[in-house]
C-alpha cells in the first residue's frame, strides 16, 4: 500500500476506515463480508474514507487493535472468514491492512442479521445488501448447481404438445440429432420423471411455453443518442430461442443496409455485422440471471446498440478473464441446448468470436461493462463510406438525416453542459468519475445537502446527460456527454 494508491480512493476491492473500532464495527464487518462474497479485497485501518487523510493507528495499541479485528470477524461473520492482517508505515504513520480473500463457501453473512438479511456484496466502491435472487444464486454456485436445471416445487407436468414441439425444434436445428426422443430430454435434464409424470426444469419451461413472465427481451429504437424519445418499441416473450430471432429482426428493421459491388457480385453492407448482433443476443439470453425479475433490454440509437442483461459475470471470473476467453456458464442446460441447436458454438468462445467478426467487418471492438447485477455490451455503428465508387447505399436520405440528427444532438448536448451551474457540473463530474456513486456519497464528498444532490441529479436526467441503467440498488449511471 502506497500513498499514491490511497490518493486514488476507494474501489471495488479497497476500502478505508478510521482507527476507532468502537464506533460501529458493523460498518467494516459488512465490507469484509462483501469482499468474501465477491472478488476479495483489502480494508485499510488508519485512513479516513472521505478526506483520504492518513491518521494511522496508535503504535502503542496496534497489536491489541489487530486482535480486536480478528475477534470481531470470528464472532460476527458466518461461515468463518480468515483474514490476513499486516502492518505498513506510510508518512511515518502505522496503518493496519486487512486482506480478505474470495470465499469458497458463499453466501457469507452478518450473524446478528441472519442468512436472509445479513448478506452483503460490493457494488463499485460501495457495500450493499444482496438481493434475494443474488443470495440464492450464491447458494446454487456453492452447491455446484445451475438454476436452469432445477425442477421447482408444485410445477405442473409438461404437456405432450410442449414436449413434442421442443423435440421437433431441436431436431430441425441440430446437425448431430436428427431425431430427439423423450428419453433424450430426460437424459439432458430438461425433464424429470416423477410418479408417472414428466416435470419440466426451468430450462425446459424457457425453451417451451416460457411461463416465466419476466423472461423477455424488451427492444427500443430511440431518436438520436439518448433515451429521451422513443421511435419504436416492442416486447418479445415466448420460447427464448424465438426471442433471439424476433429481437434480431427488430434491430435490422431500424438499421441501414447498403451494397458493395465487386464485378458481377453484390454484397450487402450493414451498419452492424449481423453475426455479431446474433451472437450478442444469444449470449444475453444464455447468460442472464433468470432469478432476477428484470428483462433483457436492447436499445438502438443512431450511433450504437446496447445489449443489457440482468446478472453480472457469473462465478469468480473478472471481465478481463471473460474477454480473454475464460468461461463460467450460469445456465448450463440452456447453453447445452443452444449448442445442440447451433445457436452458439463452444462455451466460452462467444466474446472472442464477436471480436473476430467485428475485426473482419471493419467495425469497432465491442465495449463491455459489468457490475454485480448487470452485463452490458455496446456495439458501435460502422462509418458510412458513401463516397466510394464501389458502394451503393440504399438509404442515403435516411443516413444524411440521421447524421444531421447526430450533429444536432451533439451540439445540443454541448450547449446543455455549458448551461449547468457550478454545483451541477461538480455533481456531473462526480458521476462521470464513478458511475455507481450514490447521492449520499456525492453529498459527503462535496459537503452539500442530499436534497441539493437529488435536485441536481433530476436536472441532469431531464437534460439527457445521465440515464439510470438498472435498479436503484444495483444499477449505475450511464453518462451521455459527447
Amino acid at each position: 500500500m502506497t500513498a499514491d494508491e490511497i490518493k486514488r480512493g476507494e474501489s471495488e476491492v479497497l476500502e478505508f476506515k478510521g482507527n476507532e473500532l468502537s464506533e460501529d464495527p458493523k460498518k467494516w464487518l459488512k465490507t469484509a463480508i462483501a469482499f468474501a462474497n465477491g472478488k476479495g479485497g483489502s480494508i485499510v485501518f488508519g485512513v479516513e474514507d472521505v478526506t483520504l487523510k492518513i491518521t494511522g493507528v496508535p503504535s502503542v495499541n496496534v497489536f491489541k487493535f489487530m486482535d480486536s479485528i480478528t475477534n470481531e470477524i470470528s464472532d460476527s461473520c458466518s461461515p468463518q472468514i480468515f483474514p490476513h492482517l499486516h502492518l505498513e508505515t506510510i508518512e511515518d504513520k502505522t496503518i493496519v491492512v486487512m486482506e480478505i480473500f474470495k470465499g469458497d463457501r458463499p453466501p457469507y453473512f452478518f450473524k446478528p442479521e441472519g442468512e436472509r438479511h445479513g448478506v452483503y456484496i460490493r457494488v463499485g466502491a460501495t457495500t450493499r445488501k444482496a438481493e434475494p435472487e443474488k443470495i440464492r444464486e450464491m447458494m446454487l454456485y456453492s452447491a455446484h448447481k445451475s438454476y436452469d436445471e432445477i425442477v421447482e416445487r408444485g410445477v405442473k407436468p409438461a404437456t405432450k404438445k410442449q414436449i413434442n414441439e421442443l423435440r421437433r425444434v431441436i431436431a430441425e436445428r441440430s446437425t448431430s440429432h436428427k431425431k430427439v426422443s423423450v428419453e433424450n430430454l430426460v437424459s439432458w435434464g430438461l425433464l424429470k420423471e416423477q410418479d408417472g409424470s414428466l416435470l419440466p426444469s426451468i430450462a425446459f419451461r424457457l425453451l417451451a411455453a416460457n411461463d416465466l413472465y419476466f423472461a423477455k427481451i424488451q427492444c427500443a429504437r430511440f431518436k438520436g443518442l439518448t433515451r429521451s424519445v422513443f421511435l419504436d418499441r416492442k416486447e418479445f416473450d415466448g420460447p427464448i430461442y424465438q426471442q433471439i430471432e424476433d429481437a434480431f429482426e427488430f434491430i435490422y428493421r431500424h438499421t441501414n443496409v447498403g451494397a458493395q459491388i465487386k464485378g458481377l457480385y453484390r454484397k450487402d453492407v450493414y451498419d452492424y455485422p449481423p453475426e455479431a448482433v446474433r451472437e450478442l443476443l444469444a449470449n444475453a439470453v444464455m447468460h442472464r440471471n433468470y432469478m432476477d425479475s428484470s428483462c433483457i433490454q436492447i436499445s438502438v440509437f443512431d450511433d450504437r446498440i446496447e445489449f443489457q442483461n440482468p446478472g453480472g459475470i457469473f462465478g469468480d471470473l473478472s471481465l478481463e478473464k471473460v474477454l480473454a476467453g475464460y468461461s463460467s456458464v450460469r445456465n448450463t442446460q440452456i447453453a447445452d441446448i443452444f449448442q445442440k441447436m447451433n445457436i452458439v458454438e463452444k462455451w466460452g468462445t462467444g466474446l472472442l468470436r464477436i471480436a473476430d467478426i467485428c475485426k473482419e467487418a471493419g467495425s469497432s471492438p465491442v465495449q463491455y461493462q459489468a457490475g454485480s447485477g448487470y452485463f452490458m455490451a455496446t456495439l458501435l455503428r460502422k462509418g458510412n463510406a458513401t463516397s466510394r465508387n464501389d458502394t451503393i447505399n440504399f438509404s442515403n436520405d435516411t443516413i444524411n438525416t440521421e447524421n444531421d440528427t447526430i450533429n444536432d444532438t451533439i451540439n445540443e448536448e454541448n450547449d446543455t453542459i455549458n448551461e449547468l451551474s457550478d454545483k451541477e457540473r461538480q455533481i456531473f463530474d462526480s458521476i462521470k468519475q464513478e458511475n455507481s456513486i450514490t447521492a449520499q456519497k456525492i453529498a459527503t464528498q462535496l459537503n452539500i445537502s442530499i436534497i441539493t444532490v437529488k435536485r441536481a441529479i433530476n436536472t441532469l436526467k431531464t437534460k439527457g446527460l445521465i440515464v439510470r441503467v438498472g435498479s436503484n440498488k444495483t444499477g449505475f449511471w450511464s453518462v451521455k456527454e459527447k
